[in-house]
């Protein structure tokens, strides 16, 4: 029997999407988030990975699936990949999410999404990556054929057995990709200037938290201590405190990761917004705390013991206090504390009572200032639980009545330290230093009044160091101090 006059011959179906998740779809690698994620929950687990290891890699990712909850709206998507992907889902293209990642958290990620047909993962046996990959898909879509959307070098080997290539990097990887099929787009991401870089870094570092170091300074200036010898050692201590505080930082951010992203502001910071992995972010905060513990004990056994004082606190804050409300801003507030003593062991300098509790209620305020902020801007991040604190959106009250008070406590104690014989022993007109309360509450007032307005958007602290307000505060302190030096004549 002949074929049927004028009929149309059938289409020929569309190759099959098919779309990389580690480096593609998002920016960042799911065996990351999962180590991130143990080390945040359950820390001791990961001495198992060298076990699971020898099993092979998707055997180690398949383990650390099985012992994580990871939120799939914490991820870092990239949006031109989702734009690609909806446009074509509308115009009804069949895709496929192809990755190396363990079957479980890509499934995971793929129900979120609700835009792929079909996943294909890494199942603890076969490491769906490079080779394994391009056989699978090509064996897959045999009848189809299949475009793939990449970004590593391990994608030229799949981009090899494909229609055509969708590349997410830079221009070379889309050479690589030109080089062995057809390229069809290339979603680039020109790498940064050294400039650009070094900035990053230096967000990441906190570079400009740098600045409370200069805490360390406080016990010299305040015993009128110009040594030179005391001088040098405490600039060497504020440099070796800055590395590892640093390190600190980098460790608190990498921990705080998938409740950054969804905050407000928190999630413009490098490691949230992806500009810096999470092993490079590993890798830097290690070789920091190494650096800084390793030179601190050479300067100083007191201060080395000091900073592992310091930075066994900070982790024990990083990985359970910051989560018990009330402490948290406890703990948070001795960090400024611990600086100020820091310099008294370096520069053998006594500390007064009278000023260690003036600092002590000075800092808790600032760190219930610093809560509160937080309250008041991540209100939806508190009630849905993500926030990595311990508190609720009503507890604002609280902490506002209990950081004003603690700023009246902190002037109080002041006023007490300026009339104190040792400190008749320091100034040869002291009665000047009163003025110092007036100042200092002003300011104190002045911190809580934009925390309670929502316009303190950072660390008070750091606030400070780009606030003309705070330099005026700073100079008329400095004024009354000098006042307070000459001797007068009535």
């Amino acid at each position: 029997m002949g074929a049927v006059i004028g009929a149309k011959p059938a289409k020929a179906p569309s190759p099959v999407l098919c779309v990389d998740l580690d480096g593609t779809l998002i920016r960042g690698d799911l065996f990351w988030e999962c180590i991130l994620v143990l080390l945040r929950t359950r820390p001791v687990t990961l001495l198992l990975i060298p076990f699971w290891l020898l099993s092979g890699r998707a055997a180690l990712k398949h383990q650390l699936a099985a012992r994580i909850h990871l939120n799939p709206s914490s991820l870092s998507y990239r949006q031109q990949v989702l734009d690609l992907l909806y446009r074509e889902k509308a115009a009804g293209r069949r895709i496929a999410l192809a990755t190396a990642a363990d079957r479980e958290l890509a499934e995971t990620v793929a129900s979120y999404l609700g835009l792929f047909d079909e996943v294909h993962a890494s199942n603890g046996q076969l490491n769906l990556k490079g080779a394994n990959k391009a056989a699978f898909l090509a064996e897959r879509f045999a009848e189809t054929g299949f475009e793939y959307v990449g970004d590593s070098a391990a994608d030229v080997e799949v981009w090899r057995n494909s229609r055509a290539a969708y590349v997410v990097g830079t221009e070379a990887r889309a050479e690589q990709a030109a080089a062995v099929t057809t390229l069809k787009a290339a979603i680039l991401e020109p790498r940064p200037s050294f400039g650009a870089s070094l900035r990053t870094w230096i967000n990441a570092l906190r570079g400009h938290h740098w600045a409370k170091n200069l805490l360390l300074f406080l016990p010299l200036a305040l015993s009128h201590n110009l040594a030179f010898e005391p001088i040098m050692r405490t600039l060497a201590g504020f440099a070796i405190y800055g590395f590892c505080a640093s390190g600190l930082y980098i460790l608190n951010d990498l921990l705080d990761l998938h409740s950054d992203r969804e905050h407000p502001w928190k999630k413009e910071r490098p490691f949230a917004a992806g500009d810096i992995s999470i092993p490079q972010g590993l890798l830097a905060a290690l070789l920091f705390l190494s650096v800084a513990l390793g030179l601190g004990f050479l300067l100083s056994i007191q201060f080395g013991l000091a900073l592992v004082g310091y930075s066994t606190l900070t982790m024990v804050y990083s990985f359970y206090l910051k989560k018990i409300a009330l402490l948290d801003v406890f703990v948070l507030s001795s960090f400024y504390s611990f600086r100020i003593l820091a310099g008294a062991l370096i520069s053998a300098t006594p500390l007064s009572q009278w000023f260690l509790a003036f600092s002590m209620f000075l800092f808790l305020s600032l760190a219930m200032a610093k809560r509160y902020s937080e309250l008041l801007h991540a209100s939806n991040l508190v009630q849905a639980g993500n926030s990595g604190r311990g508190y609720h959106t009503g507890d604002r009250e609280l902490l506002l009545a209990l950081g004003v008070g603690s700023s009246f406590s902190a002037v109080v104690i002041l006023s007490l330290y300026v009339h104190s014989q040792e400190v008749r022993l320091l100034y040869s007109s002291p009665e000047f230093l009163t003025l110092l309360c007036p100042i200092v509450l002003y300011w104190l007032s002045r911190i809580w009044l934009l925390a309670h307005r929502g316009e303190l958007k950072e660390d008070p602290v750091t606030l400070a160091i780009r606030d003309p307000v705070s330099y005026g505060v700073f100079v008329a302190s400095a004024a009354v101090i000098a006042a307070s030096m000459m001797r007068m004549n009535w």
